[in-house]
């Protein structure tokens, strides 16, 4: 990661709009922060990008208002699914294909995709056509697909390879596959009947391949190796490029041009097939930069795209640069929140170049100085009204801010040298923090000293939640509870029913409230902590931030992206794929109100009613069932509903009569036993008779038939 210049920043976005599928909308970076792995570009209007997270983003006006989805891949309970590859003909119809396995193919610029079967399971990393036709997938363990068809079917062909194949292009009847080591490029001369591991003379990583003509090719890698060839592939000479350590991880030829990029924040070009380069800067545009992977141009159009969503364009070849993504933060966040959803808004976490992230507006604009000179990490929040707050972090250290976290100033904290994961306040003096090695200090004096308290553990204590002067807890490593009610004094342990790592506890009041941790299981207790009942979630993922505005209406958030959300205490959960990775931290308002603090240093926003989606139920039947869908026959909607006795991997696809699947609902998503609905959209579907099916941990449950009229 590269940051430049260090100065009050605040980039106003409303002018710019983003449009999403989900109810979750990026907020930092802006219009999304996912890594991209494909950009094309089509005009100086015209733009779609491809990336982690089922991410697809497509504008048509230039950036002024942007499509974005995490439905790229289907609509997921998760975002486990990382897409790699794509080809898109035109700004509306096109395929996407990733770490799954599978490919999917849109016809109406990703508003709704069709799931296309193919016999991979591995992940598929680069796709290339040679006409509108005939077209080329390349993945894990020597895989090459082929289609005939624009991307409708794929057949394997048997290439004998065991590598991954991190690229792919095809010149006619000659394939060409970057290998994963040893320097070598798979090479078919005959459109896939044979293949021959050609020795590039290098021995690393080789990430991708491009030719200008049926002679004159390149191919680029890690370790700065460029190879290039003028005997279509028979032999690869080695280039003194002069260039600066990198991994490339795309090589393009276009408009006379060979471009590479990679890891070192610049795009390189040669116009004399790779005897001298020079650089394209773009550093200018961004705030930070970053790994970039993909690079396209059309005629004077350029487009390039990376980590952290990195998104810049050209209109002039390359001399001059607009950015399309807002990143003025690059680390991970801790905690977050709000004072409305449309006002103040305080992110903290990492110190890179700050720990505090701070908006005024409901995230449209970010000031990323906050606490200027400060190194140290941040890992909780405390707010104790609109204005007056209070942050903790690593080194002992403990900030607090009087208006509203326009600015932190340090607090006295004698004798603390642990990290402080957690800081309470009941109101302006009386505050806890708790942190490693089972510490937990107290201040009466807003801060100015501190007392140590015994807690009877040594392991880390991640949060502490006072309900008022004499009740609270705290919880941490190894399943640890403690409850006191003398303000601390004394720590008496409770009895978990856990013994993994427990990160987040709210209480409502002294008696009710929740706790999660590792493997996703939501504790609740009625009495006081004497008993935690288990309250069963949609997924065993860890679990690593909880918000309840009430006992019965609340958030669950934590690893590969889950959102659930309750109306009723955990009886039934609405599942959301955030879009983003880990989720750290939750803050809502209310039920259709609420903030997410990520990995990657994203902050998403929900401040909308939710329609349709997933929605699951500690409801367990005796055996597993899959019932018919609601209405039948149904024009575009309906309800699928099913059940699973016990926990499994479920897979749910849907098939037209012929057998070809045209839809991937759920693809081996690890739910807890439950019931589970899913409001299906057969918006891209053709009129007709189709049947769904589903699959637990492999296994085929049961065929139902569907009729969707138009």
């Amino acid at each position: 990661m590269k940051r430049f210049t260090l100065f009050f920043i605040a980039f106003t976005l409303l002018s710019a709009l983003t449009y999403s599928q989900f109810n979750w909308q990026w907020k930092h970076p802006y219009p999304q922060g996912n890594t991209l792995r494909y950009v094309k570009i089509f005009s100086a209007t015209e733009w779609v990008a491809v990336g982690y997270g089922n991410t697809f983003m497509r504008t048509t006006n230039g950036g002024a208002n942007w499509f974005v989805t995490s439905d790229a891949a289907g609509i997921r309970a998760n975002t486990q699914i990382s897409l790699y590859t794509a080809w898109f003909f035109n700004v509306n119809t096109g395929l996407v294909a990733g770490s799954s396995g599978n490919i999917w193919r849109t016809s109406n610029g990703g508003l709704n995709w069709d799931s296309i079967g193919t016999s991979s399971t591995g992940t598929l990393y680069g796709i290339h056509f040679i006409d509108a036709n005939t077209g080329f997938i390349g993945g894990t363990s020597g895989t090459v697909l082929k289609t005939t068809n624009a991307g409708v079917t794929f057949t394997s062909l048997s290439t004998g390879g065991t590598q991954s194949i991190y690229n792919i292009f095809a010149l006619n009847n000659r394939i060409y596959c970057p290998l994963s080591s040893g320097g070598i490029v798979l090479t078919s001369y005959d459109g896939g009947t044979t293949w021959f591991n050609d020795s590039t003379g290098a021995s690393f990583t080789m990430y991708d391949a491009c030719f200008k003509d049926s002679l004159n090719g390149m191919v680029a890698g890690s370790s700065t190796i460029v190879r290039v060839t003028s005997n279509a592939g028979l032999s690869w000479n080695s280039l003194t490029t002069g260039l600066p350590s990198s991994t490339f991880y795309g090589v393009e030829y276009r408009s006379g041009a060979h471009y590479l990029v990679g890891n070192s924040f610049y795009i390189f070009r040669s116009t004399n097939d790779g005897v001298s380069w020079d650089s394209v800067s773009f550093n200018a545009t961004q705030y930070y930069t970053s790994t970039h992977y993909a690079v396209d141009r059309n005629g004077s159009n350029m487009i390039i795209g990376g980590a952290f969503g990195l998104l810049n364009t050209s209109t002039n070849a390359g001399t001059n640069w607009t950015a399309h993504n807002y990143l003025g933060y690059s680390s991970t966040l801790n905690d977050i929140w709000c004072d409305n959803m449309n006002g103040k808004v305080i992110a903290v976490g990492s110190a890179s170049p700050t720990p505090f992230l701070y908006s005024s507006n409901g995230g449209n604009t970010w000031i990323y100085d906050i606490g200027n000179g400060i190194t140290n990490a941040v890992y909780g929040l405390k707010m104790i009204n609109s204005n007056t707050g209070y942050a903790s972090g690593s080194s002992g250290k403990m900030f607090k801010t009087t208006n509203g976290g326009a600015n932190w100033d340090s607090v006295s904290f004698v004798g603390a040298t642990s990290t402080l994961y957690c800081p309470d306040f009941i109101d302006a003096n009386t505050g806890w923090a708790s942190g490693s090695s089972g510490t937990v200090y107290k201040t009466t004096n807003g801060g100015l000293n501190w007392a140590l308290q015994t807690t009877g553990i040594t392991s880390t204590l991640y949060r502490i939640d006072m309900v008022d002067a004499n009740t609270g807890y705290i919880i941490g490593s190894s399943g640890a509870v403690r409850k006191t009610t003398d303000g601390g004094t004394s720590w008496v342990a409770q009895v978990s029913n856990y013994s993994s790592t427990l990160y987040w506890i709210q209480m409502q009041n002294a008696t009710s409230g929740y706790l999660v941790g590792i493997g996703g299981t939501l504790r609740r207790t009625t009495n006081g902590g004497t008993n935690w009942d288990t309250v069963m979630t949609p997924v065993s993922a860890s679990q690593y931030s909880i918000s309840f505005t009430s006992m019965n209406t609340g958030y669950v958030v934590g690893a590969a992206g889950y959102t659930f959300r309750t109306s009723n205490g955990g009886a039934d959960w609405q599942i959301r794929n955030s879009g983003s990775s880990t989720i750290n931290a939750v803050y809502a308002k209310g039920y259709d109100s609420a903030w997410i603090a990520c990995s990657g240093a994203g902050i998403m926003k929900m401040y909308s009613t939710l329609v349709g989606g997933i929605t699951w139920s500690n409801e367990v039947p005796s055996g597993y069932y899959l019932g018919q869908n609601y209405p039948n026959p149904f024009n575009p909607t309906t309800t699928i509903k099913f059940a699973i006795p016990k926990a499994g991997k479920v897979t749910l696809k849907v098939y037209d009569v012929v057998g070809r699947e045209v839809e991937m609902l759920f693809n081996e998503v690890p739910f807890n036993a439950g019931t589970i609905l899913y409001d299906f959209d057969g918006t891209n579907l053709a009129s007709g008779v189709y049947f769904y099916s589903l699959f637990v941990d492999n296994s085929m449950i049961d065929t139902k038939k569907m009729i969707l009229v138009k």
